[in-house]
């Protein structure tokens, strides 16, 4: 993205403002730098490209470590509402269901529990057995709704509850290999119920093509449940595999060409 710096730039002492980048005036130190440029962010694996109040690209750039964006392009692109405080020269972000739970109407709202409760009524599912791993105000086609996300034995439900009404907007079940039983006093999974890191690579290395070697494999959880990210390579080909790390299933796989 050099040509946001202009034609002819070259990384070097250049005077920036280190300004919020909010498209208004505020008081700034001025100061003279060392930068690097290049910088890319991608959204969602989708590359983005930072843009003013104009239109017009803004670009970013590095500084002893650290990379400056603009706080509204960022934080809008990103879902959050974005505010400045001229008095104080504040950037104020808050996140959408803050912000929606402060709107007019917002007291006509069910709790969270309420729609929590709705979703485990239609789900004909009882609250000790399921675990929740989303359940927040969301903003849709001008309705407000409130997102339930949990698990019950195997299953993953997904549900839209109308933020005013309770009304079930709609709904989904997927089997999933998520499980509720382990050694945790809650039932859960703990680390003593997992299989191990040579075991999630047997299993990744099972599905590959051979000659595929792991490069990495690292144990994170995600909703709730322990995963092995392992990551292959074959040549110019990369896996990249989802292992849950109590069941030893495959929960995602993907294969990509590296030209």
């Amino acid at each position: 993205m050099k040509r946001g710096f202009g034609k002819g730039f070259v990384s070097g002492m250049l005077v920036v403002s280190l300004a919020v980048g909010l498209g208004v005036t505020a008081m700034a130190a001025t100061r003279t730098i060392k930068v690097e440029d290049d910088i890319q962010v991608t959204l969602n694996g989708a590359r983005f490209q930072p843009k003013d109040a104009d239109g017009n690209e803004v670009p970013l750039f590095s500084y002893n470590g650290t990379t400056y964006a603009p706080v509204r392009a960022i934080c809008e692109a990103a879902g959050l509402k974005v505010d400045y405080d001229s008095a104080t020269y504040t950037a104020v972000l808050t996140t959408q269901d803050q912000y929606i739970a402060s709107t007019p109407g917002a007291s006509n709202y069910i709790t969270v529990e309420q729609a929590k409760n709705a979703a485990l009524n239609h789900a004909d599912v009882k609250a000790g057995d399921a675990i929740f791993v989303k359940a927040g105000l969301d903003w849709d086609d001008g309705r407000v709704h409130y997102e339930v996300e949990f698990y019950a034995g195997n299953t993953e439900y997904d549900y839209d509850i109308d933020a005013t009404s309770g009304a079930v907007l709609s709904y989904d079940r997927e089997w999933d290999d998520f499980s509720l039983k382990g050694s945790g006093s809650s039932g859960t999974a703990t680390q003593d119920d997992l299989i191990t890191e040579a075991k999630a690579k047997e299993i990744a290395l099972a599905k590959a093509p051979a000659g595929t070697t792991v490069v990495k494999c690292e144990l994170d959880r995600d909703d709730g449940r322990y995963v092995y990210e392992v990551e292959m390579r074959n040549g110019n080909m990369e896996y990249d595999c989802d292992i849950n790390a109590v069941t030893g299933v495959i929960i995602d796989w993907d294969a990509d060409r590296d030209d």
